[in-house]
């Protein structure tokens, strides 16, 4: 997919903004201009799997860190803004090029970005540049240090191997939710800050879970449920899904009368698209009315 990240034709922007994406000795850059003045800055790194989007990220200056405006998104194999890029201001050259964010401070910050998408402390070097410890989300993320760990089981010890050792398992789906909601965008665990008739917000699934009358009802429906953390997301598996869904609702509801071939989700869990190219499960588990998507009737 490298060799995607690369633009032969510019990108343009409203009014008069153009971009381009290109390979220089000195990396990835984005290249911008308005027809007057052209500006350089790195595309250093590139966020997310690439099943939805990848998003770049680069060091504007010895305080800042831009998220660049535009993505990469495979489903067309090109390029777009970047999403939520649309709401920010872009009247001059400098707006246009995306959002800046300090690399230490209040709110949010770079390193919180980098925090969730790889694994172990993340530092900042003298020369302002960001350090991580390991690219990508790996063990560490949801079971912590592991080297005590790893040398227990080495020994034969057990007991030690077990308790150096977090085990989500352990946890109840209430704690697995704020768990998994650290990077999964759990507002402060306040539903009071969560817009849910904004569709963005649909892609944060930790407060739309907590909503669902399954997972307030049930007493074990958790994350972990649907989604085992060991393997790849099942995408566009009817079947896996809703074998999950009759364990529990089975005896009540055998049969769906609404559709030939039973698929729980795309009823009781609609997809939101949040611009041309993205669309997520709405974790609100309920029935939805109509062409409603957001919020079920119950």
């Amino acid at each position: 997919m490298a060799a995607n990240f690369t633009t032969s034709t510019p990108l343009d922007r409203p009014p008069n903004f153009h971009f381009r994406f290109a390979r220089t000795p000195l990396g990835l850059q984005v290249q911008a201009d308005d027809s007057k003045i052209l500006t350089r800055l790195p595309a250093d790194w590139a966020f997310g799997a690439g099943a939805h989007a990848v998003t770049f990220v680069g060091k504007a200056s010895d305080q800042l860190y831009i998220e660049h405006s535009f993505t990469y998104y495979p489903d067309s194999r090109s390029f777009d803004l970047t999403p939520q890029h649309d709401r920010l201001p872009a009247k001059t050259l400098h707006e246009a090029m995306g959002q800046a964010f300090r690399i230490e401070g209040p709110g949010i910050t770079i390193r919180d970005c980098f925090q969730c998408h790889s694994t172990g402390p993340v530092t900042v070097a003298g020369n302002h540049q960001v350090q991580i410890t390991e690219p990508g989300v790996r063990c560490e993320v949801c079971h912590g240090p592991g080297s005590v760990h790893v040398q227990a089981v080495r020994g034969g010890d057990v007991a030690q191997a077990k308790r150096s050792i977090q085990n989500p398992k352990n946890l109840s789906p209430g704690e697995l939710n704020r768990s998994c909601g650290t990077c999964h965008r759990f507002p402060d665990g306040d539903r009071r800050t969560t817009d849910f008739n904004d569709p963005w917000n649909v892609r944060h699934q930790p407060p739309y879970f907590q909503e669902s009358q399954c997972f307030q009802k049930s007493g074990t429906l958790s994350c972990v449920t649907c989604h085992n953390p060991h393997e790849k997301l099942r995408r566009n598996d009817a079947a896996y899904y809703t074998a999950i869904c009759s364990s529990c609702h089975g005896q009540s509801a055998p049969i769906c009368k609404n559709q030939e071939r039973s698929d729980c989700t795309n009823c009781h869990m609609p997809s939101v698209a949040v611009n041309s190219h993205l669309q997520f499960k709405n974790h609100w588990i309920g029935v939805y009315l109509n062409s409603s998507t957001l919020k079920p009737r119950r």
